[in-house]
């Protein structure tokens, strides 16, 4: 695992390591709290040989003689010679209880001994100390007594400093147990966050969507609070949820330039992954520039006429049956976008939308629409999806980011290969929205409103010369009839920009042109 990796796991997970963090502090202040205060109280004494010859090679070789001296007395100080009178006099539990509180420290080349000894109470360990040292002394002694009556002891034992009750304990240390808390915590952290990771096949990123599918990442749709508890979006979607669906709209008309998908499939793998969502704002979003009308087809959980407030009574399913014609049950939604709704819930949808009276149905709306978009449920539980993505021009996936996994979306691929339908892209939904803000790109707005500008009468109409022969006359100003389609075949001259005159009741809108195929902006 790179750096890199880890990192990223670090900042995906990065929950745990807080969570981490807060156990292991959590867990230092706990046994700070409820752990026994511990103090401790030192005494030292000096250990010497005795030597009478005072010349300088002596007192070396008794200096010698006393540092081994010391490491035997390290391990007779909490022998039960020394400890098992002191058990006696303070009334303690046992000799081995007292050995674990007492504790014996000296440098190598020292002839001194700390005795040090741990207790509860401040006052006990300083006479606990002292009485060990002062037994000590006397074993060390008794030990030593020279064989020969009268001469000196070869080994003197002499108390540096008596032992003294301390104020401040000795465990807990505040400061060093949450530190080591908080280390071990951070540690424990980061693991889990690295484990689950490592454990997580869900997919978070364009990359990783693109790697899975094999197709290219239409777009990135941020999560929409307003959106939430299934609401429709706007008629003109803002913000960066409106500008990424617009986004993924342009994608689409650049994705194949000869031939731009105008029957769509949108699906995805499974379900709550805001397909029907995006289906509304996609055709909210072409409504400027094509004419547009959204199919149901889901005849299983169907939910977009609910959601637009339309009619569900009737819909797709009575069209294929023949009880009803289609201009009866199209309704509009918003300016430019016709509704399909489901209409009476099928016991067979999948044979429904294999059948023949389905594509006749999609062959009519290519003809008199611009843009079909069909909402097809999901494509891991049901194969309705497949069967009307084969009779599209192609489909779009989508994908929620950090909740589908990848072997879902491989899946759902190769449930469209299998039928031969075209994937156009993939569409990451449910992402974090974009830094920076999308409202702070734009025009500077002007200090004051700007002055109105002086009327101009209309310029004369050219005159036309027919011949030399004939009289000028002039011409008014051709309108286009009303009803023009909005887009021209390659065949007739390319125009780069007119009016469209829609027809009555509706509101004229400027339309621009791409060479080839003429198209409305809005």
């Amino acid at each position: 695992m790179t750096l890199t990796v880890l990192w990223r796991a670090l900042v995906r997970r990065w929950l745990f390591v807080v969570a981490g963090l807060a156990v292991g502090l959590l867990a230092a202040g706990a046994a700070v709290l409820f752990s026994p205060k511990v103090y401790a109280s030192t005494a030292s004494v000096y250990v010497s040989a005795t030597d009478s010859a005072a010349n300088a090679s002596n007192a070396y070789q008794g200096t010698l003689f006393s540092q081994q001296k010391v490491k035997t007395y390290t391990e007779i100080l909490v022998s039960e010679r020394v400890l098992t009178p002191v058990v006696q006099q303070f009334g303690l539990a046992s000799v081995a209880d007292l050995a674990d509180e007492v504790s014996v420290a000296s440098d190598a080349e020292s002839t001194l001994l700390r005795i040090t000894v741990r207790d509860d109470d401040p006052q006990r360990a300083a006479d606990l100390a002292n009485a060990v040292t002062t037994r000590f002394i006397q074993v060390v002694g008794q030990l030593e007594r020279p064989r020969v009556p009268g001469a000196p002891a070869p080994v003197s034992v002499d108390v540096v400093d008596q032992a003294q009750p301390t104020s401040d304990p000795v465990s807990p240390k505040v400061t060093l147990d949450l530190v080591v808390g908080a280390v071990l915590g951070l540690l424990v952290g980061a693991a889990a966050a690295v484990v689950r990771s490592a454990a997580d096949t869900t997919l978070r990123t364009s990359e990783e969507l693109a790697a899975a599918t094999g197709v290219g990442v239409l777009g990135l749709v941020p999560t929409d609070r307003a959106l939430r508890g299934g609401a429709a979006p706007a008629a003109v979607p803002s913000g960066p949820f409106g500008e990424a669906v617009r986004r993924i709209r342009t994608n689409l008309l650049f994705a194949d330039v000869d031939r731009p998908p105008a029957l769509l499939t949108v699906t995805s793998s499974e379900s709550g992954e805001g397909k029907t969502t995006l289906v509304i704002a996609l055709a909210a979003a072409f409504a400027p520039t094509s004419r547009v009308v959204v199919v149901e087809g889901d005849l299983r959980r169907p939910t977009i006429a609910d959601r637009l407030g339309l009619v569900a009574g009737s819909g797709l399913t009575d069209v294929l049956g023949r009880r009803v014609e289609l201009t009866q049950v199209l309704q509009t939604w918003g300016p430019g976008v016709d509704v399909l709704a489901a209409g009476t819930l099928p016991h067979n949808p999948s044979e429904l939308l294999s059948s023949a009276a389905m594509a006749d149905l999609l062959a009519t709306l290519r003809a008199h629409y611009d843009v079909v978009l069909v909402d097809a449920p999901p494509l891991g539980p049901v194969a309705d999806a497949a069967i009307l993505a084969s009779g599209c021009d192609g489909a779009v996936l989508l994908c929620r980011s950090g909740a589908t996994p990848r072997a879902t979306v491989t899946a759902a691929v190769e449930a469209l290969q299998t039928v031969g339908a075209r994937l156009h892209g993939t569409v990451l939904t449910m992402t974090d929205a974009p830094r920076g803000g999308y409202d702070t790109y734009g025009p500077t707005p002007p200090a004051a409103p700007p002055s109105p500008a002086p009327s101009v009468a209309p310029a004369p109409a050219a005159p036309v010369v027919t011949g030399p022969e004939t009289t000028p006359t002039t011409r008014a100003p051709e309108s286009p009839a009303v009803g023009t389609p909005r887009w021209t075949g390659p065949g007739e001259d390319p125009v780069t920009r007119g009016t469209y005159v829609p027809p009555a009741g509706t509101v004229p809108r400027t339309v621009h042109v791409v060479p080839g195929r003429r198209r409305d902006d809005g």
